[in-house]
């Protein structure tokens, strides 16, 4: 594959000035992947039919691999231990962002949680990689707000050497216990029983 840049801006129009769409790309980019979907953001609201493509993809294809990596912070001013901020955000995440019976794999960074302010670090990067050849980094969170109303700026990389460098640096971080996985297979299991009390 050669190696291709394409300029991604989304905002209000202005004269002179060609602009994209965040949200189209990051929908093709999911329509067009074969095997593998890595997708990495901050912030999550309102964007259900983009990860709906997602799981009918894993419906139909049990062996499609999709990799999620979000942000799981500590609320300001909220002491709980860090297993239940997890499980509330499991919870929310299958509750209102992913309803669907095929579930993806789920990481986030467990140092978001640390009681100490100062000690505590974001998972801020936002990217969707697919098939380790395109990659789309991305200044777009997946919320609805920058998906259609914000001024966004990102680059797409068709570049295999790039994108297999950007999935192996967080398959490293996961390898090595700094990302973690968030139990969804375990909240979905307590959805279906019905406790939507304590998943």
């Amino acid at each position: 594959m050669e190696r291709e840049i394409e300029l991604v801006l989304s905002g209000p129009d202005v004269p002179g000035i060609q602009t994209g769409d965040t949200a189209a790309t990051m929908r093709r980019l999911i329509d067009e992947a074969e095997a593998e979907v890595l997708l990495v953001g901050y912030a999550l609201h309102n964007v259900r039919d983009l990860f709906e493509r997602l799981a009918k993809r894993l419906a139909a294809a049990p062996a499609f691999r999709v990799v999620l990596c979000f942000d799981v912070g500590r609320p300001r001013n909220d002491t709980s231990l860090d297993s239940e901020i997890v499980r509330r955000f499991a919870h929310d995440f299958r509750k209102r962002h992913w309803p669907w019976q095929a579930l993806p794999q789920l990481f986030y960074d467990p140092r978001a949680l640390d009681l100490d302010a100062k000690k505590r670090a974001t998972l801020h990067a936002k990217c969707i990689v697919t098939d380790r050849s395109r990659a789309l980094i991305t200044s777009a969170n997946f919320t609805e707000a920058a998906q259609r109303r914000n001024i966004e700026a990102g680059v797409l990389v068709c570049d295999p050497a790039i994108a297999e460098r950007l999935v192996g640096y967080f398959e490293a971080l996961m390898a090595n216990g700094l990302l973690v996985p968030c139990g969804l297979s375990r909240c979905y299991a307590w959805l279906r029983a019905g406790d939507t009390k304590r998943p």
